[in-house]
């Protein structure tokens, strides 16, 4: 069986069971740019050398490279696609998401025999498999995390098959839910309390964090990353990590009161939110942490994290009568669809749109 298979080779160990290898000669690794691969199974070996020849005999019915194979498996397929602009384009918080959703991946193994599955052949994975994992996820971790991961999965997919290393995606038929909408709302007696606690904690940095938050409607990682020099006094002009869109929004009274007297205390390249006892920006641990501290102090409920001041700012702005196109400006969302998720449907902006309706009514009675 051994000499029936093209490029197999045993290799043996001084202690414990022989490895089998896929071990290309030189013309094969030119043309398909292939390496030399070691497995602990043989079965698996072999798997890899039938689908080396049968790309080799496409190579040579085709007279060009028709799919590259140097992503041969799954975790290679992820690697290549962390090398492609795709990925390179997108902002550091999305690329730390990504990079946690392989980390959880590396002990899931799907069937008892396959091994794991970031080790497993990426033209062997089916839409079985895909929906295996999805399950998996699910069930044992959360909705959320395997909405992410097989979203995530999908694009690597994409691209490689864009890019021809491979052929199909088993992860396109799965169709996803979104993201359950949150019905979290800051009152503005809440965000209030929580500046004044932070200020009396001797945390007035994470009061400023939720005055920014809330007052301009943007999300807490671009305002940890805010400097003094995207500050003129008045108004803010920045651009959102995430989507790239840039910002140009005044400041509230507020924020002005709060920020001029520091303006000229610090650099104009230092970040404007600064950990007390570091004198740095803060991470994304410390910033929860502080806040969940602060939170307890005055007696908030825990639901109320931090990334909720950007909806709960958002859903003010249209009880006070903003129209789409105005919140989306201070938003930054292009998406009018994205806005049922920032804009809660609150019995005040209902009165609002009521009160509205028939005053305009009135002209008619």
């Amino acid at each position: 069986m051994v000499n029936r298979v093209k490029f197999l080779q045993e290799v043996k160990q001084k202690t414990g069971p022989s490895k089998w290898a896929f071990a290309p000669p030189e013309y094969l690794k030119e043309r398909l740019e292939c390496k030399f691969e070691l497995y602990n199974k043989r079965s698996t070996a072999i798997d890899r050398c039938l689908e080396i020849d049968q790309l080799h005999q496409q190579w040579l019915k085709d007279d060009q490279v028709v799919v590259r194979v140097s992503s041969a498996t799954v975790l290679g397929m992820i690697n290549y696609y962390k090398s492609t602009n795709e990925f390179v384009r997108l902002a550091a918080n999305s690329k730390k998401t990504y990079d946690q959703l392989v980390s959880s991946l590396k002990d899931i193994q799907l069937r008892s025999k396959s091994g794991p599955f970031l080790d497993m052949l990426a033209s062997n994975v089916t839409e079985d498999h895909a929906d295996k994992l999805h399950a998996f996820l699910r069930d044992n971790i959360s909705d959320h995390r395997a909405r992410h991961t097989v979203k995530f999965l999908k694009r690597v997919w994409n691209v490689c098959e864009k890019k021809k290393k491979i052929k199909g995606n088993p992860w396109r038929h799965l169709e996803l839910d979104q993201d359950p909408i949150s019905d979290v709302v800051w009152k503005e007696s809440q965000v209030d309390r929580f500046i004044s606690t932070a200020d009396d904690m001797g945390y007035p940095s994470m009061g400023t964090l939720a005055m920014l938050c809330y007052d301009l409607c943007q999300r807490p990682g671009d305002m940890r990353q805010l400097t003094w020099e995207q500050f003129d006094g008045e108004s803010f002009d920045f651009y959102q990590e995430k989507t790239g869109v840039k910002i140009e929004i005044d400041a509230s009274p507020r924020l002005i009161k709060r920020l001029v007297p520091l303006h000229n205390k610090y650099g104009q390249h230092e970040t404007i939110v600064q950990y007390e006892k570091t004198n740095k920006g803060y991470d994304n641990r410390k910033y929860n942490e502080i806040a969940a501290k602060i939170r307890k102090q005055c007696m908030l409920p825990e639901k109320l994290k931090m990334k909720f001041l950007r909806h709960s700012g958002a859903t003010v702005l249209g009880e006070n009568g903003a129209t789409e196109d105005q919140i989306s400006a201070v938003t930054g969302h292009k998406s009018r669809q994205m806005l049922n998720i920032y804009v809660k449907k609150t019995k005040r902006l209902a009165s609002s749109a009521q009160s509205l309706r028939f005053k305009e009514n009135e002209r008619h009675y």
